[in-house]
């Protein structure tokens, strides 16, 4: 049975100025969210506002290890985007799990 879990996104600080010099690296990120949508891996996705580089991804995964290796597989990780703060964590829903 699939777990949640919530991937607490933060960038390396060069990021915005890697997507400058690397236009193809956001196309190849929406694609990645698009297609984990398709498998229903990807539940929702989005940055934090004012846009930081930080932001919330929910996906399906059958343990901590899978969603991880979820999240390396990523335009993000993949590019060395990612920071070391990034989490994966396991998130019980108590209230609106129906909606996933």
């Amino acid at each position: 049975m699939s777990k949640l879990f919530a991937v607490v996104v933060a960038t390396v600080p060069e990021y915005y100025e890697y997507k400058k010099t690397h236009p193809q690296h956001d196309e190849n990120q929406l694609a990645w969210f698009r297609e984990q949508e398709e498998k229903g891996i990807l539940l929702c996705c989005g940055p934090f506002f004012p846009h930081d580089g930080t932001g919330l991804w929910v996906i399906q995964a059958e343990n901590l290890e899978e969603a991880q290796a979820i999240v390396k597989s990523s335009p993000r990780a993949r590019d060395g985007m990612l920071a070391d703060s990034a989490r994966v964590v396991e998130w019980q829903v108590h209230i609106g799990g129906d909606r996933f």
